[in-house]
């Protein structure tokens, strides 16, 4: 039995691939934006999260709804502009969910443009936390969020998705080269200060 928040667990056999003829057209269609939005904490393994917005009030892109009460440096934003509607829970008060109401503004707030190559370790890892694009830096052996006090020893990124049918990254991505290669200078910058003497361990 099953809370209506719970996230319930379905085990599978025999991999993830779905047995269907043929292939995706490459064609990129445009929807129109949903108006309700959810954030999960659950998406992100590890985290236990504090509000830090209340019920009610009004969200941009890029709002703190929340963040890790173990590491009060890792944030976590909203992704519309909006009104935060309801904060739910389960069992024991555990958050389930943040609910949004989106609007059509799409307002967002605001960050400043900076120069990747003249950035120091610390100031790229500053923007990514204050982004809220930090927790989807992931470390190994156990897919949970990386700490932002640790020097990697190398970062992996995946070019392709091998989930059930999921996009072709080559169509996805096709003109956004350029956008690609700094996110590749932002995290070639995580691993600058990494060292055989010091005492770091593990990859992202």
């Amino acid at each position: 039995v099953f809370n209506q928040y719970m996230t319930k667990v379905v085990k599978i056999k025999r991999g993830l691939n779905i047995p269907l003829k043929g292939v995706a057209a490459e064609v990129l269609n445009t929807v129109a934006q949903s108006s309700n939005f959810s954030i999960v904490p659950d998406d992100f393994s590890g985290v236990k999260p504090k509000p830090v917005v209340k019920e009610g009030e009004k969200v941009k892109v890029g709002t703190v709804l929340f963040i890790d009460k173990n590491r009060p440096e890792i944030k976590f934003v909203s992704p519309v502009s909006g009104v935060l509607t309801a904060i739910n829970r389960g069992d024991r008060r555990k958050i389930m969910n943040f609910a949004i109401q989106a609007d059509a503004a799409n307002d967002s707030e605001s960050f400043s443009k900076q120069d990747v190559a003249k950035m120091s370790v610390d100031e790229v890892k500053q923007v990514l936390l204050d982004s809220g694009l930090w927790p989807f830096v992931k470390q190994r052996p156990y897919d949970i969020v990386a700490n932002p006090a640790d020097s990697p020893r190398s970062i992996y990124v995946s070019g392709f998705d091998s989930a059930p049918l999921a996009p072709d990254y080559d169509f996805v991505f096709k003109g956004q080269e350029a956008e690609l290669q700094v996110g590749f200078d932002v995290l070639k910058k995580l691993c600058a200060d990494f060292s055989v003497d010091k005492d770091t361990k593990g990859a992202f």
